[in-house]
């Protein structure tokens, strides 16, 4: 045994891999199934099947099936990352393992940095192994690509040490080994289902509320590293080495980098005293309490409205005695023992906040739910929904728009909305009145954004009149059908109207100039929202195609993006022009 003074003991890092063989062991079989083995399976159906010639199947397998391994090899190491930490920190998880750590004439920093070597080899060690089998297999058939190996293998260890050095880091807080994997799971997404309960809550709540902020869903995604890696999964084997993939790639690695770090100040400081307890650190227990209190009211309070369909109030009550009850639950894991009333004081601490928030969201006290921009204000408006007849594929409004007058009837509509304050199931609309949904998105000129949603809203007389001045716009009605975004699909193929026969090249642009002459005069496309549909119009449907030159002549177009515009009596020119071709067809 070495002395006191040394910052690594290989007596302990040997002991440490061969007592825990099994972890690093099953993974270097799984992973040695699902690559080497496998090509050399794939480079034996090659030799047979092409008389000694190798290249087809192997090739295949080095090119797409080596990276398409990533998913498997996150699942893997996200678990074995857990048991390998397990097996890191057990020592600190029983009394008599930790005064036998501690009576150890080694260093706190040699101890560390031996255990947690050790993990890191175990899960590591494989990954490396098996990418020099599987490369030794692909230069045996001829077939060696080092571009996707070499990603499956960075991809891998930066994974594996993320994951492995996460689940050690939160192993410093517990002296409970089965603590670990839980607070390892809930961690790994809590930022997530944080979020998920937030929206949740504020879409009750907030009349209008839409969605959390863009820059919320981006800190979500990077705290919660499963799903980023995941995301990872490549369908191109060109973008297996892009530039965002490669950031994610060292981003975490240095992450894990600073909570090793953090993770040795934290053991240089632990007591050997708190083995057993689920949360060892003194400093992080009123954390590990009270955010348990306030998890556990969102989520089981919203999913008891879910359950029991609750109003507004009695969700606040369920979210109250929840969180309570959270709070209590989380006193007793600490204390280990059942009498925690004596404790009551947090809990009414707990209550307090709780409903210092309601009054907050209930009383609208942020002014949420009344905030309207000026129209001044705006620098663009994107629309989505406002549903109306007749009904053909531009009967949904979906258009961007920043023309002073039409951010301006969006701003009144808006207002419109704000005004009748209905929620559905707890007010009452007109009997017969047509509802809609509304969703607005202000950009404004100080780069910030605003966002509303507004569900079921009652199509009353303000709302028709301001929401028919967006309805008949020619501009809205345009990206609406798409008619925008044609150029980019191709060009003109074929229009045919309902009940009648299709013409094609020319004749399609005539009638294609028809329509939009009809659009910009208002007398087609127009929708309205008190509509009940009445009789069917008459279809016209709209095929663009892309050319492909070269090609030949029956084969010289791929199948691009069709369009059905209903056509009213008043689409004159339209009419017309589908006249004259009828005519001189016939």
């Amino acid at each position: 045994m070495r002395s006191g003074t040394s910052f690594f003991n290989v007596t302990v890092f040997r002991k440490h891999l061969l007592r825990f063989w099994p972890i690093w062991a099953v993974l270097l079989i799984v992973l040695a199934l699902a690559l080497p083995l496998n090509g050399l399976m794939l480079l034996r159906m090659d030799l047979e099947a092409h008389a000694g010639v190798t290249g087809g199947y192997l090739e295949s397998f080095a090119r797409y099936t080596v990276p398409g391994m990533t998913g498997l090899s996150l699942m893997l190491l996200v678990v074995f990352g857990l048991l390998a930490a397990m097996a890191a920190c057990s020592h600190l998880y029983s009394q008599k393992s930790a005064n036998f750590m501690g009576s150890l004439p080694v260093r706190r920093e040699g101890l560390f940095l031996s255990h947690y070597l050790a993990g890191l080899a175990m899960l590591l060690g494989p990954v490396v192994i098996v990418f020099l089998l599987t490369a030794l297999v692909e230069l045996a058939g001829g077939c060696l690509v080092p571009g996707p190996l070499g990603y499956w293998l960075g991809y891998s260890c930066s994974a594996g040490f993320f994951f492995y050095t996460f689940a050690v880091f939160l192993g410093m807080f517990t002296g409970h080994l089965l603590a670990l994997p839980a607070f390892y799971g809930i961690f790994n997404l809590l930022a997530y289902i944080i979020a998920a309960l937030m929206e949740w809550v504020l879409d009750r709540f907030y009349y209008g509320f839409a969605t959390l902020p863009g820059w919320v869903s981006r800190t979500v995604k990077w705290l919660t590293p499963a799903l980023n890696f995941a995301g990872l999964q490549m369908g191109n084997p060109g973008t297996f080495y892009s530039y965002g993939s490669s950031r994610l790639l060292w981003i975490y690695p240095l992450a894990a980098l600073v909570l090793a770090v953090c993770a040795l100040l934290l053991y240089r400081r632990r007591n050997l005293e708190t083995a057993g307890d689920v949360v060892a650190v003194r400093v992080m227990r009123p954390v590990f309490q009270y955010g348990v209190a306030l998890c556990a009211g969102l989520f089981f309070g919203m999913m008891t409205m879910a359950i029991l369909r609750l109003e507004e109030i009695e969700l606040m009550a369920a979210i109250l005695l929840w969180g309570i009850a959270g709070y209590f639950v989380a006193r007793m894991l600490l204390s280990k023992s059942f009498r925690v009333l004596r404790h009551w004081k947090g809990a009414v601490a707990v209550g307090v906040v709780f409903l210092a928030l309601f009054a907050v969201v209930g009383f609208d006290l942020t002014g949420f739910e009344t905030r309207v921009p000026r129209a001044q204000d705006v620098a663009s408006v994107t629309i989505r929904g406002l549903g109306g007849t007749p009904y053909d594929d531009g009967f949904r409004v979906d258009a961007v728009l920043d023309d002073p007058e039409d951010i301006a009837a969006a701003v009144a509509l808006h207002q419109a909305a704000v005004d009748q304050q209905f929620r559905p199931g707890e007010s009452a609309a007109p009997d017969g009145m047509r509802y809609t949904d509304y969703r607005v998105e202000y950009t404004l000129k100080n780069g910030a954004t605003l966002i509303r949603y507004y569900d079921s809203l009652p199509a009353d007389e303000e709302v028709r009149q301001v929401a028919q001045t967006l309805l008949g716009d020619p501009d809205v009605i345009l990206q609406s059908y798409g008619f925008d975004r044609m150029e980019e699909t191709g060009q003109i193929f074929m229009a045919q109207m309902e009940g009648g026969d299709a013409v094609y090249g020319d004749k399609a642009q005539m009638v294609l100039d028809a329509v939009l002459e009809d659009i910009a005069q208002g007398r087609l496309g127009v929708h309205v929202l008190e509509g009940t549909g009445g009789d069917a119009l008459p279809q016209l449907l709209l095929e663009w195609r892309t050319h492909v030159p070269g090609v030949g002549e029956s084969d010289s177009y791929t199948t691009g993006t069709t369009i059905s515009v209903a056509v009213p009596d008043t689409a004159s020119s339209t009419l017309a022009v589908l006249e004259q071709l009828a005519e001189q067809d016939g």
